[in-house]
């Protein structure tokens, strides 16, 4: 890092002239952004904005189901609890702002959200109030219209019958997911997908809301909907429509789109709507997460590379897991301070594996797949030198800078010292007051809807919530099982000889690992589909020799990394004799998976450790039965640092669920715990003294609380 660091260039990019990047350029361009008219002074509570102009006089079906699965045209004023779905109409440009999640298929025209184009097929879309709430935009474009499925064909019959004027038909239907009973499991994000509504927005709801689904009227102060500002979609068009280059062999590079910028600039949601733009054109995009803290498709902690084939449609924490990364790298913290040489090497190794499969793709025949790269936020000295690194490693084409206007115009990187890297550089300015339709989060407004401004460990929180409580329909759906604790739920039962523990940098003493890693939350490696060049490809039949008599030790040599330091099977066996056996003697390992040999899968809580049968109870999230189960390929798990140094650990919610969170949270008054019996008798008798691995008790003595530090002060003497 310090040879790396010495090559940056000091200098900063002043424009002569401000100008915007125009897309017949091809060449590197470090011009700074045009500038923007100045952001409007935030909104005051007494003035709430307007941002649904779909009208009410506009012809509506509203649409039931029977017990038999049969539907029917409900009655105008039936109640919205007995809707399945509302069919409307929409001319071309109007708005749709609503909060909740549910299901639209658009049956007739075209309707953007998150800059993808629905048309034809049911798309599941979220929109919590934590992020900027989900705004459907009716087109002027047509596509041919797509082969509907047959609830779609029945719902369009039900509307042709009485309407057939409109430019846009949109079906949307309710949905019952699970995730919006997520307050259940952490009642701080009770009010994500539900709240109240406001007097202007009650006859809006009247005619197209369906359970679990608010439409919006008017936003009051701090509330947020997500707009593709003018610079946002020039840059969107130059990205997704621009040629591809050609290499010396005239063949088409393979498009990498590199968004950097500081932390709150809109990074994740600029990559979210380029994924999908990439998606309509391309088919496919592969999608690699570099920042640990605040991840999109794997959980935090990790860094991976994820194929994406469908339209993203929700914040990070609404897909979580749902995908298996093509590979992944587990560190286990959420920033790379503590280990930039590591993080530098992971981003490195995902490059390579995604290099490897264009090369892969091209021997035949198949068009390239391009690649989104969403760095993390910081952007300053060590921060900066990692996005050197970055940079330098994946090559990117096209480099997308979120900047602020107020503060810096200035290019973060200097491309002429980063050796065989010409992107073209895009400017985006980031979000601010005038994109996002609100003041200072957390105002309430008329309505009485509390904002949440979520910090980055709320998101953190949400995402691991998310994964720990994912569930899979036999169709293959995504769902979530909010009310079966994770305490309450079968863990995977796997040998102890047949798992590799890896530590880390952990100092533990062998006679204290299976102590150190009960009741933590740990990464759950497997044997890598992509090796490396030079790496050992591991077969189904080898994979299952190494749980024949547990994993040997020349088998976690090659799946660990180089230099780590092993607690030999076979040396401590020698020394406790032939009464051991294999299963008090785990394969401890002092260091961390092989970047090439392994991959990160998924997160997993240990439940317990039965030392007497020699087994681990891991609690890991459910895979997709849609695909081949990765599970097979299992062969160690990573105890990563505590939260003291930045380490990934299980949300207080996950540990106090089952039936005293509400208690646990503050919610403790009489009328509250009354309440609570009622609904759960079974569980009165449960306390926060009984949760699992959590003390509520105060330690006292010397040592017993951190040391507070005090940076800044100085003696009087010294000064």
């Amino acid at each position: 890092m310090d040879a790396l660091a010495s090559r940056r260039s000091t200098r900063v990019f002043t424009p002569k002239a401000l100008r915007t990047v125009s897309s017949s350029q091809t060449g590197s361009q470090t011009g700074s952004p045009t500038p923007r008219t100045q952001s409007p002074q935030p909104r005051s509570m007494q003035e709430p904005m307007l941002v649904t102009t779909w009208d009410t006089t506009m012809p509506v079906v509203a649409i039931g189901q029977s017990q038999t699965g049969e539907l029917h045209v409900l009655d105008a004023q039936a109640p919205i609890s007995q809707r399945h779905a509302v069919v409307f109409g929409m001319q071309a440009n109007d708005t749709l702002v609503f909060q909740g999640i549910c299901d639209i298929c658009v049956l007739k025209g075209t309707v953007r959200v998150y800059e993808h184009e629905s048309s034809g097929q049911w798309d599941r879309v979220y929109s919590p109030v934590s992020h900027p709430l989900v705004s459907l935009r009716a087109q002027t474009q047509t596509k041919d219209e797509a082969e509907r499925d047959a609830e779609a064909q029945r719902m369009y019959e039900l509307w042709a019958t009485s309407h057939n004027e409109c430019e846009v038909v949109v079906a949307v239907r309710a949905v019952d997911c699970g995730l919006e009973h997520l307050g259940r499991v952490a009642p701080a994000y009770a009010s994500l997908f539900t709240g109240s509504v406001a007097a202007d927005s009650e006859q809006l709801v009247q005619a197209i809301g369906v359970p679990g689904m608010t439409p919006m009227r008017t936003v009051n102060a701090g509330v947020q909907v997500l707009q593709t500002p003018e610079d946002w979609a020039q840059a969107l068009d130059q990205a997704s429509t621009m040629p591809q280059r050609l290499d010396d062999e005239f063949e088409p590079i393979a498009p990498v789109y590199a968004v950097a910028g500081a932390q709150g600039q809109g990074k994740s949601t600029f990559s979210r709507m380029l994924v999908n733009r990439l998606v309509a054109r391309f088919g496919r995009v592969f999608y690699m997460e570099t920042d640990l803290g605040q991840s999109e498709f794997a959980a935090p902690g990790a860094l991976s590379l994820t194929l994406v084939s469908a339209p993203v449609l929700g914040p990070p924490f609404t897909h979580t897991g749902r995908t298996e990364a093509y590979h992944a790298a587990y560190m286990g913290v959420v920033t790379p301070k503590n280990d930039p040489d590591r993080y530098a090497a992971c981003v490195q190794r995902l490059a390579q594996v995604y290099r490897d499969h264009v090369r892969s793709e091209r021997a035949r025949g198949s068009p390239a797949v391009p690649m989104v790269v969403n760095t993390q936020g910081w952007t300053r000295g060590l921060g900066l030198d990692l996005l050197y690194a970055l940079c330098q490693s994946v090559c990117p084409t096209h480099f997308v800078q979120a900047y602020d206007p107020a503060t810096s115009d200035a290019s973060l990187v200097d491309f002429a010292t980063v050796e065989g890297c010409d992107p073209q550089v895009l400017w985006i300015t980031g979000m601010s007051s005038d994109r996002m339709q609100g003041g200072d989060a957390g105002d309430a407004g008329e309505s009485g809807r509390r904002v949440q401004k979520l910090a980055a460990h709320d998101m953190r929180t949400l995402s691991l919530l998310s994964l720990m409580y994912s569930a899979w329909t036999a169709q293959g759906v995504a769902t979530w099982n909010m009310h079966k604790p994770l305490a309450a739920r079968t863990p995977v039962r796997v040998p102890i000889c047949d798992l590799v523990f890896w530590m880390g940098e952990e100092d533990v003493p062998p006679s204290q690992v299976l102590r150190a890693v009960n009741g933590t939350l740990v990464g759950v490696v497997c044997v890598a589909r992509a090796p490396g060049a030079g790496a050992h490809e591991w077969s189904r039949d080898e994979i299952r020799g190494l749980y024949a008599d547990g994993v040997s030790d020349q088998a976690a040599a090659a799946l660990s990394e180089p230099g780590a330091r092993m607690l030999l099977r076979s040396h401590v066996r020698a020394r406790m004799g032939d009464d051991a056996g294999p299963v008090l003697v785990p394969q401890i390992v002092y260091g961390m998976p092989s970047l090439t040999a392994t991959t990160f899968l998924t997160h997993a809580l240990v439940r317990s450790i039965d030392v007497r049968s020699g087994h681990v109870h891991l609690v890991i999230p459910p895979q997709s039965p849609a695909v081949d189960s990765p599970m097979y390929r299992v062969v160690g798990i990573v105890k990563g640092p505590g939260p003291s140094a930045f380490g990934v650990d299980v949300p207080v919610q996950a540990m106090l669920d089952g039936g005293f969170a509400e208690r646990a949270m503050g919610a403790s008054s009489g009328r509250h715990t009354a309440a609570r019996r009622r609904r759960a008798p079974m569980e009165t008798n449960v306390g926060i003294q009984e949760a699992p691995y959590v003390s509520v008790e105060v330690d006292e003595g010397v040592g017993a609380s951190a040391a507070r530090a005090r940076g800044g002060q100085t003696r009087r003497a010294l000064q």
